[in-house]
């Protein structure tokens, strides 16, 4: 009786080992596939690529680059220029 009852033990603590490796092996694939670095892409009203001088465009993380993108669109409102911020798969030197 005491062998069964280690014996289910044994059991889930290797299937939660097992568990934890696949989704660490899951979560690393899908961090490999994230963008190294970010950048803002600049369009005017007819939908064109601009580039505006002075303005910081190549950031290392998204949340940094989604927050410039809002400060820039708030900034050039009147001019209606669109902000998007790209991934890019190559880092940028900063």
């Amino acid at each position: 009786m005491q062998f069964a009852n280690d014996l289910k033990h044994i059991v889930v603590l290797i299937a939660a080992i097992i568990f934890l490796l696949i989704t660490m092996f899951i979560t690393i694939r899908q961090l490999k596939k994230l963008p190294l670095s970010y950048t803002i892409q600049i369009r005017d009203k007819r939908g064109e690529r601009i580039i505006l001088a002075d303005l910081r465009l190549h950031f290392r993380k998204y949340e940094v680059a989604e927050s410039y993108a809002r400060f820039y669109q708030d900034m050039f409102r009147q001019q209606q220029y669109k902000f998007s911020v790209i991934g890019l798969k190559k880092g940028v030197a900063l």
